[in-house]
């Protein structure tokens, strides 16, 4: 399976100490040139790519009128309720990555409001030493007590590119 991890944004509104991005060289990465037929599946990253939301709707349907791969998008910035949803009927998929405590509280908002219709892959990356009542999870596949990689290893399968 060829995935292509596309990153759209440097933006964050975070400054992690871990942060993969700082590994990396993000200037120089390949840019994509919109050669969207190839891949098996696409990764939407950042930076925080939910700081953009347009252009995560934009690009998927760019995407979608060459492929019909799934596309899934790594976000931690769910408190813009309306944009969130909005981005989800463009998307196959979102992961949620709770890096800290405070991102407990606009997460569960989130998951609350997510409609019974949804069927789209949910995943929810929490990091070490984050505490979550796990009561109405069950739409969401988790992967607890994350950590910080040093050089961020891609995996294999993956190929790390810049819109």
């Amino acid at each position: 399976m060829k995935k292509l991890r596309l990153l759209i944004t440097e933006k964050c509104n975070r400054n992690c100490e871990g942060c993969c991005n700082k590994d990396y060289d993000l200037e120089n990465l390949p840019k994509i040139d919109n050669h969207f037929l190839y891949w098996d599946e696409i990764l939407l990253t950042g930076g925080e790519p939910m700081l953009i939301p347009q252009i995560i709707r934009n690009l998927a349907s760019k995407i979608r009128s060459v492929n019909q791969c799934p596309i899934y998008v790594y976000t931690a910035k769910v408190d813009d309720l309306q944009a969130i949803l909005s981005t989800l009927f463009f998307v196959d998929g979102l992961t949620v990555t709770l890096h800290e405590q405070k991102d407990v509280k606009p997460f569960l908002r989130f998951n609350k409001v997510i409609p019974n219709w949804v069927r789209k892959q949910l995943r929810l990356n929490i990091f070490k030493g984050i505490k979550i009542s796990t009561i109405n999870l069950g739409k969401w596949k988790i992967k607890e007590n994350i950590v910080w990689l040093k050089n961020c290893p891609l995996p294999e399968d993956e190929t790390f590119m810049r819109y």
